[in-house]
């Protein structure tokens, strides 16, 4: 779908473009190296996390920049970037906003963490990924501390009504809790086994208190993986339990919740995060809590699905990236959703109206100029309903932050 008074644009921080991912950096590389690269370093850029600032009239951008100048807005009145000066506050390891940029209603401030790029041989020199708070009132930061030594931080997940932040920890998988009162960090569990990477993309709390997350089994008494190896927790700070639940996202051969057919599937096998697996697991790709009842989830397959807070159970509604991955999704004050994923340049948006018997697809993302993003990774929607998406991991240029108006 694309009607005539769509308008879709690319909007360009850096300009940098790269021909040798492929035949030269591709599996052979290290970080040194690419680090060493100047183009790379200042070049290479991707916008990983995105949130609107009502307020100001300003998206707030969190990106990925080896030269750790790794927060900006975007005025898209004037169209133009502005640098929030972070790499003044972080340390040369400190490369990436990657899940997620939380606003605190209360006081204003935008929380984040810091993730890496380097490997395991700079473990030593990199101490660790920083909580972070913001203040767009005055510019000022405050490093509120470091949750686990020389681990980062690979998305945060915010309960402000009780004073929580929780922090996903890369490349070890921990869950730790930070209390804005007292400013500690407590460490409350680990989330993986030895061979998987499984916390969700972001996970999210409830209006009850509980954050909902994946799991992994652990089965080191078997040498084969159960059917439903990535699984659904939730956690509440009131009496410090967990629900460590025997399910987990909804899969590509279940069936739809929605009358109509879903969209057609793409023979595009999938994308490297899935090679170890070779087949729809039920990874998270992402989570959005309505505010009500429910937690609308995307998979690395491409399925939409959702949370029943209240029993809890999980219900499929489509298989909607024809692409595969589903890593953003997001909802404007009236309740519609809007989704967006693919890899690789084949890139989609939907949109959902809840009790509705279809997705709306916008099969591909294209601008004036012909450009497409290689994949969307978060996005975020305005009062107006433009829709901002950050694109990552382009290696053939820098990401571009791209705007849909219309759909």
């Amino acid at each position: 779908m694309k009607n005539k008074d769509m308008i879709i644009h690319s909007h360009i921080l850096r300009n940098y473009k790269f021909d040798n991912w492929q035949s030269k950096v591709e599996g052979r590389w290290s970080y040194h190296k690419l680090y060493n690269d100047e183009s790379y370093r200042t070049g290479w850029i991707s916008f990983d996390a995105v949130t609107w600032g009502e307020e100001e009239g300003c998206l707030y951008c969190g990106l990925n920049a080896m030269y750790s100048d790794i927060l900006y807005r975007f005025w898209p009145d004037q169209d133009r970037f502005e640098s929030l000066n972070a790499q003044k506050h972080v340390d040369r390891f400190d490369v990436k906003i990657h899940r997620t940029l939380l606003k605190n209603p209360d006081d204003g401030n935008y929380y984040f963490g810091t993730s890496l790029l380097h490997d395991i041989d700079q473990q030593h020199e990199a101490i660790g990924g920083k909580l972070i708070r913001y203040s767009p009132k005055d510019g000022s930061y405050t490093v509120l501390g470091i949750p686990f030594p020389h681990l980062y931080i690979q998305s945060i997940a915010a309960d402000f009504k009780r004073g929580k932040i929780y922090c996903f920890t890369y490349p070890a998988e921990f869950l730790i809790c930070y209390d804005i009162k007292s400013r500690q960090f407590t460490n409350l569990a680990y989330l993986t086994n030895a061979t998987s990477f499984v916390q969700a993309h972001n996970a999210v709390v409830d209006n009850q208190g509980y954050l909902w997350g994946t799991y992994a089994e652990t089965r080191a008494f078997d040498e084969v993986q159960s059917k439903t190896p990535v699984r659904l927790f939730r956690y509440h700070p009131a009496t410090d339990k967990f629900d460590w639940f025997d399910f987990g996202l909804s899969r590509k051969a279940d069936k739809d919740q929605l009358a109509s057919d879903p969209p057609q599937e793409r023979d595009i096998p999938f994308h490297r995060d899935q090679t170890r697996h070779k087949e729809d697991l039920g990874f998270c790709d992402s989570m959005l809590f309505d505010g009500k009842r429910y937690i609308y989830t995307g998979s690395t397959a491409g399925t939409l699905c959702r949370i029943d807070t209240r029993s809890p159970k999980v219900e499929k509604i489509a298989n909607v990236m024809p692409a595969g991955r589903l890593p953003a999704l997001t909802m404007n004050d009236n309740g519609t959703l809007y989704g967006g994923g693919g890899i690789k340049g084949d890139t989609q948006l939907f949109k959902w109206n809840p009790g509705d018997k279809a997705v709306t697809l916008l099969d591909k993302i294209k601008d004036e100029h012909g450009n497409i993003p290689a994949r969307i990774h978060e996005m975020a929607v305005d009062k107006k309903g433009k829709l901002y998406l950050a694109e990552n991991d382009n290696h053939h240029r820098s990401s571009y932050l791209w705007t849909v108006a219309g759909f």
